[in-house]
């Protein structure tokens, strides 16, 4: 029985991997597919992620089973309201997510000398995807590293530049530009920003009409 238990332990610690190799440039080819986007599997992708981050807005500030239960009905029914529009959007999910196939594959990695040998497991998307040749990630090993932001609790990470609508990864929480180009853009968008500069440019063109001599272009 302790035998048993033990192999149970262990095997719930495991994991079957993905296809993905752990690569620096990852999320880079992630973000990359996202904003290319001209195939119809990547669009596909992108409405899933949309989906996903819609669904990650709606369940963000309740706590505990998200299950409509009947008895929330009528004890809480704007509760059960949401949780049976938060059901109805993860089913649409899983309907879209039921589009991609993932194959087992299985290689002896290192020989085992006489004892077991090493395998190496995992699964890979559907070899009938066509790959874009400007893109290094496919559409399935994207959706994979989606879902793999989801189990470490960044699925937010991925979200839209608030200038120009481009898909990013915010390396820290509080990032809502893709560049500082767009920030900066941003920023001298703002009313502020533009009464800042009006006053500042009445007051230098007081100051020009007082003594025209010291303001001058630059050479």
């Amino acid at each position: 029985m302790l035998e048993k238990q033990t192999t149970f332990d262990r095997l719930q610690r495991i994991r079957l991997e993905g296809g993905l190799l752990p690569e620096v440039t990852l999320l880079n080819d992630l973000i990359k597919l996202l904003n290319r986007r001209r195939t119809t599997q990547g669009k596909r992708v992108v409405r899933i992620l949309e989906k996903m981050l819609e669904i990650e807005a709606m369940t963000k500030p309740l706590t505990g089973m998200l299950w409509p239960a009947m008895s929330l009905k009528k004890t809480d029914p704007k509760k059960f309201q949401l949780l049976v529009e938060i059901d109805q959007k993860t089913a649409q999910l899983n309907q879209e997510l039921a589009s991609y196939r993932f194959r087992p594959r299985a290689v002896v990695g290192v020989g085992g000398g006489g004892g077991p040998s090493e395998w190496v497991a995992w699964w890979k998307g559907d070899s009938r995807e066509k790959r874009d040749p400007q893109l290094r990630m496919l559409p399935s090993e994207a959706l994979e590293l989606i879902l793999k932001l989801t189990q470490i609790g960044y699925l937010t990470r991925l979200r839209r530049c608030t200038l120009c609508n481009k898909w990013l990864y915010a390396k820290i929480q509080h990032q809502t530009f893709c560049s500082s180009t767009c920030q900066q853009k941003h920023f001298t968008q703002r009313p502020e920003w533009k009464a800042h500069r009006r006053a500042y440019m009445r007051d230098r063109y007081h100051r020009f009409l007082k003594n025209p001599l010291r303001i001058r272009k630059p050479k």
